[in-house]
């Protein structure tokens, strides 16, 4: 247990050495300019309820640590370089509010900071900190955000089931070999190395039946707590879904039609100046679709006025439309094709006769009969069943969409009103000039994996992929909010181009 001290704010002291940082740290160092431009008083008082205030050691000073964290992930460090460039970089130390001379922790205090210190509220806060400070500093206009959505390797590799349940009952027999050598008798015996994952799963259940007693009265934790994963993952039918042991949480999604990947995926929300307002992180095989209403909900929790939401085609769905049109918000993205292809004309032969009242074929024979069935979103879909002996006569057959189906018939949506409002909306010229702005967010999700190794995860598990995709938030925002309050324009006084003007003036008036 750590006890956080009254004064947990570090400075800089009366030491002899600290005249260097005015000689070594440049005035534009990105450092610097963090350290002048960015407020971390907020740490200590947003870390407080997570030490206790009366027992235990001294802490280390949380806002140092934090510090550090985001060191980490603004120069995409280890926490052994980052604490090593520490101890050497003057210009860490300047931001750090070390003494020059001044010790540096050990590593492993940072591991410690990450599981003790910091969770899920406090990821929120921090974040909602940055989008505080953007919009004091003038920086947040727009009452946009962009959606979408970038994933994250996992730190392991895939594995199917059956080897990792192979796996974890070969680990287990080795512990009882090692620490409780008389159960390897009741062993049974094992399948084959090509055994499927229904007789993988019979072997481990009679493994786990036959040491039951022993295992529950043994003194081994370790293997008590192994004895207990195993099973649960058995009776909870989890060892189908999970593709390694060692990080269960992560699943595969797919990055297109053709190419999958196995981790995470880090949805976000930005506005239009680069800001990250929101983030939801879930397993690779999440659908973008469902994160929509939750960013946008964080967002307006930081301080945003989402009047519009600017994404791909992935967010339009029946309860995202509803949800935008009950908070009067306008959704910037183009609808699913199977929508648009609803609403545009047939080109395939097959008419509708309003004279016979019935779906008309090429080769100019009628549905037998229709099927109707309304969808919950409004649309109506009418399927129309063709004779089965006409069409197996039917010369059109093999180039026919009906001739080649089983069930011969044709299927028609019926776009319901929405939908309908939807097109002729995403026809508009105002609707493509705001969707140009997308790019933006695919651009800040390239800074975040190159530059910041949101590429793959750090760790394991779900819980740490969340840590770091806000800590990476967190960096990239400090660095454009910094980026846009010191950019220099010409109104500036202090600008190149006051002092050319100005000097001018100066030459012509005294001259």
């Amino acid at each position: 247990m750590a006890m956080l001290r009254e004064n947990t704010q570090m400075r800089i002291s009366m030491s002899p050495y600290s005249g260097i940082y005015n000689a070594v740290v440049p005035q534009d160092h990105l450092l610097r300019k963090i350290k002048d431009n960015i407020d971390f008083s907020f740490v200590n008082p947003m870390l407080k309820k997570q030490y206790c205030e009366a027992l235990g050691r001294p802490a280390k000073e949380p806002e140092m640590m934090f510090k550090l964290m985001f060191l980490k992930k603004i120069y995409d460090l280890s926490d052994v370089r980052v604490v090593s460039q520490a101890q050497t970089d003057m210009a860490v130390k300047y931001f750090l509010d070390l003494d020059p001379e001044a010790p540096m922790i050990d590593p492993s205090l940072m591991t410690k900071f990450r599981k003790l210190r910091i969770t899920e509220d406090i990821l929120e806060e921090m974040l909602r900190e940055t989008v505080r400070q953007a919009i004091a500093k003038g920086i947040i206009k727009s009452n946009s955000i962009i959606v979408d959505s970038t994933h994250s390797a996992a730190n392991v590799k895939a594995l199917r089931p059956t080897q990792i349940l192979r796996q974890l009952s070969r680990k287990l027999r080795r512990e009882i070999y090692e620490n409780l050598y008389e159960l390897s008798g009741k062993f049974p015996e094992k399948p084959s190395e090509t055994a499927e994952l229904a007789e993988e799963i019979d072997y481990t259940v009679q493994l786990l039946e036959a040491i039951v007693e022993d295992v529950e009265s043994c003194d081994n934790q370790g293997i008590r707590e192994l004895y207990m994963k195993i099973r649960e993952l058995i009776e909870t039918e989890r060892i189908r879904e999970i593709r390694s042991a060692a990080d269960e949480d992560a699943r595969f999604g797919h990055k297109s039609t053709n190419s999958t990947f196995f981790g995470y995926k880090n949805h976000l929300a930005m506005t239009e100046e680069r800001i990250i307002t929101g983030i939801e992180v879930t397993h690779g095989g999440e659908q973008d679709v469902s994160s929509l209403i939750a960013l946008a909900e964080k967002s307006k929790n930081n301080g945003i006025e989402v009047d519009e939401i600017i994404g791909d085609r992935a967010y339009v769905s029946t309860d995202n439309l509803e949800y935008c049109n009950e908070m009067g918000i306008t959704l910037i993205a183009m609808s699913n094709p199977c929508i648009s292809d609803a609403a545009a004309p047939r080109e395939d032969g097959f008419a509708f006769n309003k004279d016979a009242n019935a779906m008309q074929c090429p080769a100019n024979e009628l549905a037998m009969r229709c099927q109707k069935q309304c969808g919950k979103s409004g649309n109506e879909y009418r399927s129309y069943y063709f004779s089965k002996k006409k069409c197996a006569k039917c010369p059109l057959a093999d180039s026919c969409k009906v001739g080649l189906s089983k069930t011969k018939a044709y299927n028609v949506t019926i776009l319901g009103e929405q939908y309908r409002e939807r097109l002729e909306f995403e026809k508009s010229e105002a609707f493509q000039q705001r969707l140009q702005i997308r790019r933006r967010i695919e651009e800040k999700n390239g800074e975040m994996k190159v530059a910041h190794g949101l590429q793959q995860a750090d760790s394991t598990g779900l819980v740490a992929m969340r840590l770091q995709t806000y800590f990476t938030a967190f960096a990239v925002n400090v660095k454009r909010i910094v980026t846009l309050a010191t950019a220099v324009h010409p109104s500036a006084p202090n600008s190149l181009f006051f002092r050319f003007h100005f000097c001018r003036w100066w030459s012509v008036e005294y001259a």
